[in-house]
C-alpha cells in the first residue's frame, strides 16, 4: 500500500466536494432493534448480553489507501447492510485512517441521509495500540508520530514499545485520543467495542509483569470511557498472543486478562470481547490447549467461552490464501459453526464478494 497524500476524502454519497460530517450519530447496539434487523432480512443471528451480530462481519482492513478502494468499500458496506450483515469491523490505523472513514460516510448515510437503518441494529468495533498515519493529511506513521503524537504531548518517547518494526503503546492519554478520532472518523457517539490492537507487541518489549500492570492501567481508562458513553464495551484483538505456547514470547494468558479487567472495573467491568485469528491454515484457537483456566489446561475458544469472553475472529479466508483448500462459502460456514466463535471478521470490498458470502448466512 504507497502513502501518497491526498487533497480530499472520498466519498460516494456526498452531493459536492469537500462536504464534512460534523453530525455525531447517538445511541449504540440494541438487543432487540439488532434481532429485528437480522430476522427481517432471514439471517442467522449470535446473541451477546446486550446486542445480536450476524455471523460474518464485514471487514475493512485490506486494500489501497486511495479513492478508489474507499469507493469499493462504500459500496460493500451499503451492500452489507441490504444483504443482512450488522457488524463492520476496523482500525484506526487501517489504510490510514480511510477505512474508519469509509465506514463513517456510510453510518451518516443510511442512519441519518436517507434514514434506511437505525443506529440501534448495527455492530460497530474498531480498535488502537499500532501507531497509525493519516493518508489525508499525507503523514506516515513516522510523520504521524512526531507532528501530531509527540508534538502534542499526547505521548511521550518512554511511552512506544518498539517490537521488530511495529510502534505499540498502552498509554490511557493515547487511548483517549484514539477513541476521539474513531469516534469522530465513524460519525458515532458511542463505539460498541473497542480492541486494544495487538498487545503482545508492547508485552514482549516490557516484560510480563510490567506489561499487565500497565494493562490494568489501561483498562481502568476504558471503564472510565464506557461511564462516559463513548464506548460500550472493550476487550483486546491479537495476532499470535492468544494461539502461541505459553512458553513463546507476546503469549497472552486470558486468565490474567480478566483478572486485569476485574482489578480495573471490579466485577461489573466491560472487557467482554476477543478477537484472534481462525481459518483452515490457522486451526490453533481450537486445537492448542494453551490457555490455563482454574488450573485445567484449555483451546483458546473453550478459555474464553468458560471466562465469559465473546470471541470473533480474522483473517477466516487468510487473505484469499485459503481459497486454494475450498471455497470461500465452504471455509466460511465451517468457520461460524465453529463451537464458541460469535462471528467471523471477512474483508469484502467487492460488491459480489458480499452476495457470494452472505449465502452462508441465510436462516
Amino acid at each position: 500500500m504507497a502513502w501518497e497524500a491526498s487533497s480530499c476524502t472520498y466519498n460516494l454519497f456526498a452531493e459536492e466536494e469537500g462536504l464534512v460530517m460534523a453530525q455525531m450519530i447517538p445511541g449504540h447496539a440494541q438487543e432487540e432493534d439488532s434481532k429485528a434487523f437480522l430476522q427481517r432480512r432471514g439471517i442467522l443471528f449470535r446473541k451477546t448480553a446486550s446486542f445480536f451480530v450476524s455471523p460474518l462481519a464485514l471487514g475493512t482492513h485490506l486494500g489501497e489507501m486511495n479513492g478508489e478502494d474507499s469507493l469499493r468499500y462504500q459500496e460493500a458496506i451499503m451492500h452489507a447492510f441490504n444483504k443482512g450483515i450488522n457488524m463492520i469491523d476496523t482500525a484506526l490505523n487501517y489504510r490510514g485512517m480511510r477505512s474508519e472513514r469509509d465506514i463513517g460516510i456510510c453510518l451518516m448515510k443510511a442512519i441519518v441521509d436517507v434514514a434506511v437503518l437505525r443506529r440501534e441494529e448495527l455492530v460497530i468495533s474498531t480498535k488502537a495500540g499500532i501507531l497509525p498515519g493519516d493518508i489525508d493529511a499525507g503523514l506516515v506513521p513516522k510523520d504521524y508520530l512526531q507532528n501530531i503524537l509527540l508534538k502534542r504531548e499526547i505521548i511521550h518517547p518512554e511511552d512506544i514499545h518498539s517490537f521488530r518494526h511495529h510502534r505499540h503503546v498502552l498509554s490511557p492519554s493515547y487511548f483517549d485520543f484514539a477513541i476521539g478520532e474513531s469516534r469522530k472518523h465513524l460519525n458515532l457517539e458511542t463505539i460498541d467495542i473497542y480492541y486494544v490492537h495487538n498487545p503482545e507487541y508492547s508485552l514482549i518489549p516490557l516484560g510480563e509483569r510490567e506489561f499487565y500492570r500497565q494493562l490494568v492501567r489501561l483498562f481502568g481508562r476504558l471503564e472510565e470511557q464506557v461511564r462516559q458513553g463513548h464506548i460500550r464495551f472493550y476487550g483486546i484483538a491479537t495476532w499470535d498472543g492468544l494461539i502461541s505456547s505459553p512458553a513463546a514470547e507476546g503469549y497472552l494468558s486470558l486468565e490474567k486478562l480478566v483478572a486485569c479487567a476485574r482489578e480495573a472495573g471490579g466485577d461489573g467491568h466491560h472487557c467482554a470481547f476477543i478477537q484472534l485469528p481462525y481459518s483452515p491454515g490457522r486451526l490453533a484457537a481450537a486445537q492448542m490447549k494453551n490457555q490455563q483456566v482454574k488450573g485445567k489446561w484449555l483451546t483458546a475458544l473453550e478459555a474464553a467461552t468458560e471466562l465469559g469472553l465473546y470471541i470473533t475472529v480474522s483473517a477466516p479466508l487468510q487473505a484469499g490464501r485459503a481459497l486454494v483448500r475450498d471455497d470461500a462459502k465452504t471455509i466460511l460456514s465451517g468457520i461460524i459453526h465453529t463451537d464458541g466463535i460469535l462471528a467471523a471478521m471477512v474483508g469484502m470490498k467487492q460488491r459480489e464478494h458480499v452476495t457470494e458470502n452472505t449465502s452462508v448466512i441465510l436462516s
